[in-house]
């Protein structure tokens, strides 16, 4: 069966070497990923427009593998998260909460938005692969499983903040783990013959409710930790026990 690996950026990679992927098969990145690793990946997706200009340069420069293809808005493939299936009043669909700059209230439509990490997964799923790995797709803040005021952490958390074609800002928008989590669910629930495996630490997994919360009754959505993925490439995979939430 073929495997893809698609990699985001967020800290919790730094504890595994992605470099170990190679020949186990496709690899999918994120955004600046090809600043520490030029040579790893297939396939590398943006929907940034500054940042896929640094890659179609730093492609033109011999700074990424001429075999790499680079992904930006105009050649992502066509895609809805919206299933015929989904209530009109889908609950995972829309999400409410305050413009603090204004004190307005606001409701947005979360399947609307195509950020580059769903974006790399919908490529892999595109590509006909029958297993998908999410690595690095950490979701939550920087404190990752720390909960603060019974909130888990927004600070920002990602390999490459604060650098050029990056947000320069402290916190990750409130939104974005409640489009991030729909969007996953949608990707998995579209493609119900392809086996979906999100992986990192395992304290970080027990702590991510709302990922739970979104994918308790996707049966082909599966949780791992970076100790299972180093099993599944060394062909040890009887001894993986997938989670489910």
């Amino acid at each position: 069966m073929s495997t893809a690996f698609v990699i985001g950026n967020g800290e919790s990679r730094k504890i595994f070497p992605i470099e170990k992927l190679k020949g186990s098969g496709t690899i999918y990145g994120c955004n600046a990923i090809y600043r520490d690793n030029p040579d790893l990946c297939d396939s590398i997706i943006s929907v940034n427009p500054e940042m896929t200009e640094e890659l179609l340069q730093a492609s033109s420069d011999n700074k990424i593998n001429s075999n790499t293809k680079i992904y930006g808005k105009d050649n992502l493939p066509e895609f809805s998260y919206i299933l015929e299936s989904d209530p009109k009043n889908d609950k995972y669909r829309f999400w409410s909460g305050t413009n603090l700059k204004t004190n307005t209230s606001r409701k947005l439509d979360l399947s609307v938005a195509r950020g580059s990490g769903c974006s790399a997964i919908q490529v892999a799923c595109n590509d006909n692969h029958e297993n998908i790995f999410i690595i690095g797709f950490d979701m939550l803040g920087a404190g990752q499983y720390e909960l603060r005021d019974g909130a888990l952490s927004r600070l920002q958390n990602n390999m490459y903040k604060n650098t050029v074609n990056y947000p320069d800002r402290i916190n990750m928008k409130a939104y974005l783990k409640f489009e991030w989590s729909y969007q996953l669910r949608q990707l998995a629930r579209s493609y119900p013959d392809k086996n979906f495996y999100y992986i990192n630490r395992s304290e970080y997994l027990e702590a991510n409710w709302l990922l739970h919360r979104h994918t308790s009754d996707v049966e082909n959505f599966n949780y791992g930790i970076y100790a299972d993925l180093m099993k599944w490439l060394t062909d040890d995979q009887s001894k993986i026990s997938w989670r489910k939430y």
